[in-house]
């Protein structure tokens, strides 16, 4: 059985969007406090609460996240009937939107999709799965 010696590779923050440069600290390097997300990019996080009713329908989470996905592409998302109904989202890229963007996007897509809510957005999510 052959063998090699291991000359690279640490346990640093994979892609870091938020540093200008990556540095190698050496092998098996570790850093305290820097959150590490192998799966992909830094995400914006969105939560979109329904108002009028306060409940979505399936056809109104659609409209949501095809009016999220005109700038941004839409990574993790919970839809919650906690009353009223929520559908949190993870987003890349990050400042695609604002909550203010997005909840007029949201607004012009469901009333253009035929299903108006008055939906608010805010700049938080939980996701409880």
């Amino acid at each position: 059985m052959s063998q090699f010696t291991k000359v690279n590779g640490d346990y640093l923050p994979l892609i870091n969007y938020d540093s200008p440069a990556y540095t190698n600290s050496g092998l098996n390097a570790v850093t305290s406090a820097a959150t590490v997300q192998p799966q992909g990019p830094k995400l914006d996080f969105f939560t979109i609460t329904a108002a009028s009713s306060g409940a979505l329908t399936g056809t109104q989470v659609n409209l949501i996240v095809q009016a999220t996905e005109q700038l941004a592409t839409v990574y993790i998302y919970e839809f919650t009937t906690a009353g009223p109904d929520t559908l949190a989202m993870a987003v890349y890229p990050t400042g695609a939107w604002t909550a203010t963007t997005l909840q007029a996007a949201c607004r012009a897509g469901l009333t253009a999709g035929g299903a108006a809510n008055a939906v608010v957005a805010s700049a938080t999510a939980t996701f409880t799965g």
